[in-house]
């Protein structure tokens, strides 16, 4: 008898043993938080994006930096009266038509520490490729080749490489996502 009430008694020592260590943990919790978000123009954002030049090529709308490529009346100044990029080509703007002041756009950090830029670009199959890069070093902006660190109050004066290889030419503009990326690095 005293056997069979030891083993049951280690049988219940055991048992209460795993409920004890497995009571407290958890695979998933799910928690609701209030979060308080301002979103602001582009140029008082913290990431602020300002045209470069008279808006032909660069412009802003709405409060938000767009590209045209090539720009509205773009043949007014040349003569030559240009469609469209030409396939299977690599081509930089790197400042405005018709405007002699360096950079497409101009990206100022307006946040609280130094932070590395970049481009990327979701959707590349059969749309050129845009790819954002520093006119004064003419470095390509990559998550692997970010700029330098910009301190808080610096900005880097940006223009924008497309590459058209592999892209059909059609009637219709592309309409292309350029996502610009500003990582904060270690002070």
């Amino acid at each position: 008898m005293k056997r069979r009430t030891l083993i049951a008694g280690l049988g219940s020592l055991t048992a209460s043993g795993v409920f004890a260590v497995g009571s407290g943990a958890f695979t998933s919790v799910s928690a609701k938080r209030t979060v308080s978000i301002s979103v602001a123009n582009d140029s008082t954002a913290f990431l602020k994006l300002n045209e470069q030049g008279n808006g032909r090529r660069s412009y802003t709308d709405g409060g938000t930096i767009g590209f045209d490529i090539p720009g509205p009346g773009e043949d007014d100044y040349g003569g030559t009266d240009p469609e469209g990029l030409g396939t299977d080509s690599v081509y930089r703007f790197g400042g405005d038509a018709d405007n002699a002041e360096q950079g497409l756009f101009a990206a100022e950090n307006q946040g609280t520490q130094p932070v590395k830029l970049y481009s990327t670009q979701a959707e590349t199959d059969g749309v050129p490729t845009v790819t954002m890069y520093d006119v004064d070093t003419g470095n390509l902006l990559t998550e692997e080749s970010p700029s330098d660190p910009m301190d808080v109050g610096n900005q880097l004066r940006c223009g924008l490489e497309i590459d058209t290889h592999g892209v059909p030419v059609r009637e219709d503009e592309y309409d292309v996502t350029l996502t610009i990326h500003a990582d904060a690095t270690a002070d």
